[in-house]
């Protein structure tokens, strides 16, 4: 027993010598990355915070964001800034937002005549309100008014995120959803829809709208590439706090500092923001994990893309879907482009979805999957396993994959093809000045530029938003 003992403690010697040692070459390595500028360093003093809550309404909300542009105009002078045509910080820029239609790093409404319920819509981690302006337009021609809310942390300068916590985010959800409960319509419809870790936060606040003595629960959820199940390693991604609060390891903070080449989402990402999201998950599926209050959620209706490198796709089925009680639920699956010449090329390659599904019917929720006709082609059919049948419906629509896209991906699905920052370039109008960022497609040697080939090649839009928005709009009838 003594050898064992000190076997054991020969070993946690070494495994603790190997941890510090690998610790100390990332914080080491962290060095080498980019300078950081004002906008990785700004500390906003008017910023929302959880504290804040109970006294701030809508507009005392909308004032922060003045406060808060005021701090950066103090600290970034867009007129001085010059050199780059891809900084948003620089008024000459092509990437600046006040290039565009209107600056969607901050929060809006989108009202309608005689709407028939009203909506808060929450965009995900190091996203914008911007992210989710289609959906607000497709909801208000359904009829609804819209709240659109920043989350703390985003909008302005991307060091915001490393002040806010995920208590932050929570407490906006709830201003924006005060202020929609104000709305005309409110008692007749609420409707919460999210994108990304905005996703998880609808999930969280129908979980937890119980408690909340003030304020209404959802009547349904719609959910773009919820972050329900993220990275693992997000659990140890505050381990840096330790010593990056001293100067020479202040790049320790970050997990990329890259140029802020777009008007509407952080191009760099600090560590403490996944710290935060995952505390979030975790807690979401505790609670998912207990029948009574999964049983108490409204129907959901989720649109992803079966390959996402940001988020897990299989959690939105087996931590959401597989716990929700039969309610009218729907599950909108994009396969990938089983067609497409690059297939060969995809690693392992997903078997295709339809069969997961219909070895599992009957579910106690609809299933969709948009999916190649054929190996063969491009054209698209829509397979739909109805709750509680086992047999599918198998309907050709008159949507096909485009030429140069082998899959959507976790950022596509909120954007529309015409975009005029995310698309594919080929509408523009007299009005729009800013660069089109998802038809970019630079090439040269590698290891050249500082944003690398990923950020470039990955799917920005989603060619199928038009039969999402269809899909939206038949589930809005239907619940």
């Amino acid at each position: 027993m003594t050898t064992l003992i000190k076997v054991g403690k020969w070993l946690a010697t070494v495994l603790a010598v190997l941890v510090l040692t690998l610790y100390f070459a990332r914080a080491f390595d962290a060095r080498n990355m980019p300078e950081l500028g004002p906008e990785h360093r700004i500390v906003f003093e008017h910023e929302f915070d959880a504290a804040r809550e109970t006294g701030t309404d809508w507009l005392a909300y909308l004032a922060i964001e003045d406060e808060l542009q005021i701090e950066l105009d103090q600290i970034i002078d867009k007129d001085a800034r010059t050199g780059s045509q891809v900084d948003r910080y620089s008024a000459g820029s092509l990437t600046y937002p006040g290039n565009y239609s209107g600056n969607w790093n901050r929060s809006y409404e989108v009202s309608v005549p005689l709407p028939r319920g009203v909506a808060v819509l929450l965009h995900g981690l190091t996203d914008s309100p911007y992210s989710m302006l289609a959906t607000a337009q497709a909801l208000a021609g359904a009829g609804y008014n819209v709240v659109v809310p920043r989350m703390p942390g985003h909008g302005f300068a991307v060091s915001g995120l490393l002040q806010a916590r995920h208590e932050d985010w929570t407490a906006a959800v709830r201003v924006a959803v005060r202020h929609a409960s104000q709305q005309a319509a409110s008692e007749q419809s609420l409707l919460i829809a999210g994108y990304s870790n905005g996703g998880l936060l609808a999930v969280d606040y129908a979980l937890r709208c119980d408690d909340i003595d003030d304020l209404p629960c959802p009547d349904g959820l719609v959910l773009l590439s919820p972050g329900l199940a993220i990275s693992p390693f997000a659990a140890v991604t505050n381990w840096h706090a330790a010593i990056s609060w001293i100067p020479y390891f202040e790049k320790f903070k970050w997990a990329e500092i890259l140029p802020e080449v777009d008007p509407f989402k952080f191009t760099s990402f600090p560590k403490r923001p996944a710290w935060e999201v995952h505390k979030i998950s975790k807690r979401t599926h505790q609670a998912l994990s207990q029948p009574d209050q999964a049983e108490n959620l409204p129907p959901i209706l989720t649109f992803q893309s079966v390959v996402d490198n940001t988020v897990s796709a299989p959690a939105i089925t087996s931590s959401l879907y597989d716990h929700l009680p039969v309610n009218g639920s729907e599950l909108v699956l994009y396969d990938i482009n089983r067609e497409s010449t690059l297939l060969q090329l995809v690693k392992g390659v997903e078997e295709e979805p339809v069969g997961r599904y219909r070895s599992a019917a009957p579910l106690g929720y609809d299933v969709t999957i948009l999916k190649n006709r054929n190996p063969s082609s491009v054209a698209v059919d829509s397979w739909f396993l109805a709750a509680g049948e086992v047999e599918p419906v198998v309907e050709e629509t008159t949507y096909s994959w485009p030429d140069d896209i082998y899959s959507l991906s976790h950022i596509a699905l909120p954007f529309r093809i015409d975009d005029p920052v995310y698309g594919d370039g080929s509408v523009r109008s007299a009005e729009d000045r800013g660069i089109v960022l998802g038809a970019l497609a630079p090439r040269g040697e590698r290891d050249v530029l500082l944003l690398t080939p990923n950020y470039f090649l990955r799917a920005r839009y989603n060619p199928f938003m038009a039969y999402q928005e269809y899909r939206l709009n038949r589930w809005l009838d239907e619940i």
